[in-house]
């Protein structure tokens, strides 16, 4: 069972933002204790002062100043449009614990993965119950497949085990519950618009079905077709509806 809710919300921030907004931060902490003439120990006090003061900004504002430069913010998945005041504490908590654990390996190598996961997330941010935004927004979808959220602001193949073919090696996989065997191997194409979500039947054995005002019919395989508000979709005998 699948439920498609259409929302306008900030994009999640890609790895690129991630790793500029903490070379920024990375900077300015190792700048301002490197240049004052200090002994060694005051230096390394410095450090975990400036430290404080960053994740202190971030967890008022939801950016410390490598955030505010590449326009990323970091929010509570809850509360999405407020400050993430103790989230971010946390947040910064395990981060630092796993960088100190790994020779801050563990953190770049959670960074690069984060598009891997559905939600655009990384372990930090879901322990810690946060995620990491850009400040431009636009309208995406939310596909709620077997209690599993996958955020869908780009094109993305659904099926058992989906595979990218010619053309589409960027394009993200999504795998529906494996004991739905009506639902083909790479069963369907879909794609985020204002309208609705694009749906376009890849040739699965099962075909797929939209379902809207005027009644049921099948997709023809390699031709799109748009699912708006309202109406509902079957990937063989696996049900999504849009909201």
């Amino acid at each position: 069972y699948a439920v498609a809710v259409p929302v306008t919300v900030p994009v999640p921030a890609s790895p690129v933002q991630r790793l500029l907004a903490g070379g920024i931060d990375v900077l300015l902490v190792t700048g301002v204790s490197c240049f004052l003439p200090v002994s060694a120990a005051g230096r390394v006090l410095c450090a975990g002062l400036v430290l404080v003061v960053l994740v202190a900004a971030q967890a008022v504002t939801g950016a410390g100043p490598g955030g505010a430069v590449v326009g990323m913010r970091l929010h509570r998945v809850s509360h999405d449009s407020g400050p993430p005041g103790a989230a971010a504490v946390g947040r910064a908590g395990l981060m630092a614990m796993a960088g100190a654990a790994t020779l801050g390996i563990a953190p770049l190598i959670m960074v690069m993965r984060a598009d891997a996961t559905g939600m655009r997330r990384t372990w930090f941010d879901r322990i810690s119950g946060t995620v990491l935004v850009s400040r431009r927004s636009q309208t995406v979808y939310t596909l709620v497949i077997g209690g599993r959220s996958v955020l869908v602001d780009a094109a993305v193949l659904l099926g058992r085990a989906p595979e990218r073919g010619p053309g589409r090696e960027g394009v993200r996989l999504v795998s529906v519950p494996s004991d739905d065997a009506t639902v083909s191997k790479t069963h369907a194409l879909l794609e985020p618009t204002p309208e609705g979500l694009a749906v376009t039947d890849l040739g699965s054995t099962n075909g797929t079905y939209l379902v809207d005002f005027r009644g049921s019919h099948e997709l023809a395989p390699g031709l799109a077709e748009t699912v708006p508000r309202g109406g509902a979709i079957y990937f063989g005998e696996a049900e999504c509806r849009v909201r």
